[in-house]
């Protein structure tokens, strides 16, 4: 899994010292960063949720396999935080902590599994993406709302869900899937290039993201919600799927994606909504540098479980 691996640590690297070296005019990264949540990155979740199959075994599978692991999660975090004392962890840092122990980051899961999977495996990880990615950014946005600090304002988080790039674009190829239609091959292979682009903007984003001073930091909150996104998760979805009886391709999808480190939109959502961007930051960069253990991780202690591959 390295050689997948790399790659993709490498152009997040580039991101790094693009900043840091300023190679790059400062307004680079926003505009790059607009581009790709709103164009390139909605093109690369249509094209991929297209494409896909809805039907059969493997769709109920996999949305067990991926969901209630990801429900698991949301319950020991909300537990975590009601336990966790008020004035240690404001309320903007607790949405921060939600959004770290549920979302994933799909640059680096479509990257990684593009590289590393068979076809086959690699639509499945888009499927647990495009059936996950709706209900992780509804509950993220719910969360947002509800620890802003003021009232929750139930259509104002409506019209933040109806138009959310991300779940807008995920509903649209699933529609359009299960329609049966197809695009204009002229269409489709233009999407495609815009998706392609999201991913090296995307991950090159990440690096420029990426934050490494220690000021102002939360090493409680940074280590609960890693351990519960890194660990906690990967665990909760094979014993999902050693309980059910789940295929082997569904299982190491499954286990993959929920190792996949938090979603560096998150940050963006977190300074957009109200969230402690600062505890975003070190969360993503915390969980993308120890993704490179997570990830080969969570295929490694399968067997260890009595899960055959």
């Amino acid at each position: 899994m390295l050689d997948a691996i790399l790659p993709v640590f490498l152009i997040i690297l580039l991101g790094v010292a693009i900043r840091h070296y300023e190679w790059l005019p400062e307004a680079f990264f926003p505009s790059i960063e607009k581009f790709s949540y709103n164009i390139a990155f909605p093109a690369l979740l249509f094209v991929g949720t297209a494409k896909l199959s809805f039907h059969g075994s493997q769709v109920g599978e996999l949305a067990a396999a991926t969901l209630l692991p990801t429900a698991v999660v949301a319950v020991l975090t909300l537990l975590g935080l009601l336990l966790a004392p008020g004035q240690s962890l404001p309320d903007a840092a607790r949405s921060s902590v939600f959004q770290g122990a549920i979302r994933p980051n799909t640059y680096f899961g479509v990257a990684v599994s593009a590289l590393y999977f068979e076809p086959r495996a690699a639509a499945l990880v888009m499927l647990a993406l495009a059936l996950c990615l709706p209900v992780v950014n509804v509950l993220s946005i719910i969360a947002l709302s509800w620890w802003s600090g003021s009232r929750t304002d139930f259509a104002k988080v409506g019209k933040t869900l109806a138009s959310n790039p991300i779940i807008l674009s995920t509903l649209a190829g699933a529609l359009f899937s299960l329609s049966g239609l197809a695009l204009p091959h002229a269409l489709m292979n233009t999407l495609d290039i815009l998706g392609k682009a999201a991913l090296c903007l995307g991950l090159i984003c990440v690096g420029s993201g990426l934050v490494f001073s220690l000021e102002g930091l939360r090493p409680v909150a940074l280590g609960f919600t890693s351990l519960l996104k890194l660990l906690a998760m990967p665990l909760a979805a094979a014993w999902v799927c050693l309980m059910l009886g789940l295929s082997a391709p569904v299982t190491l999808a499954a286990s993959f994606y929920c190792s996949l480190p938090t979603a560096p939109n998150a940050y963006i959502m977190a300074k957009q909504l109200g969230g402690d961007a600062r505890l975003m930051a070190a969360l993503i960069t915390l969980q993308t540098l120890l993704a490179a253990l997570s990830v080969p991780l969570s295929r490694a202690f399968l067997p260890l479980l009595g899960i055959q591959l």
